[in-house]
């Protein structure tokens, strides 16, 4: 039986341009796109924002998607909470989650992932042994309402004009 850590390395070793960092010192970063790997690779600004946290020296940003069914039964039989793709992290160890927004038909997706990573869906019940967890995109900007409960906070607006600005602020409270 396949784990999903051989599943994701296998998927890395067919790619082009996986950024793999150290986590020495670095805050942590799971990028998340609440749809399957091949819609999330699809998606531009998911691309430039994985590419904007990676460039940033104090950042350690990796990639998560929703387990497609294959991924899903082994998750579920396993009782293995989610991982990232490029260190096969579970999302519980990151400092922040940052989901990337683009439909509002992934908004029930992003409750999905939570459950899957052991992770409170209320953001009230969340303590400081949880990671922050941030939604952005373009969904986002037209109506954050319906996550308002279960997103810690939204970033609002372009990734190249507010997350520099974001990193600045959020790496001095960490």
């Amino acid at each position: 039986m396949a784990t999903v850590a051989a599943l994701y390395r296998k998927k890395l070793s067919q790619e082009r341009g996986t950024i793999v960092k150290d986590w020495g010192g670095r805050a942590s970063v799971a990028l998340i796109y609440p749809s399957h790997y091949r819609v999330g690779m699809s998606n531009l600004g998911f691309q430039a924002v994985y590419g904007i946290l990676n460039d940033h020296p104090a950042i350690v940003c990796e990639r998560v998607f929703l387990p497609d069914e294959d991924e899903l039964a082994i998750y579920k039989r396993s009782n293995h909470p989610l991982l990232s793709y490029e260190s096969q992290e579970p999302l519980q160890r990151f400092d922040l989650l940052a989901f990337s927004l683009s439909f509002e038909n992934d908004y029930p997706n992003v409750l999905t992932i939570l459950e899957l990573a052991d992770i409170p869906l209320m953001s009230g019940e969340r303590g400081e042994e949880h990671p922050f967890v941030s939604a952005g995109g373009v969904a986002t900007f037209i109506n954050p309402e319906p996550l308002s409960t279960f997103i810690d906070f939204f970033l609002l607006g372009a990734a190249e004009v507010v997350l520099e600005e974001f990193l600045t602020a959020f790496l001095a409270l960490r």
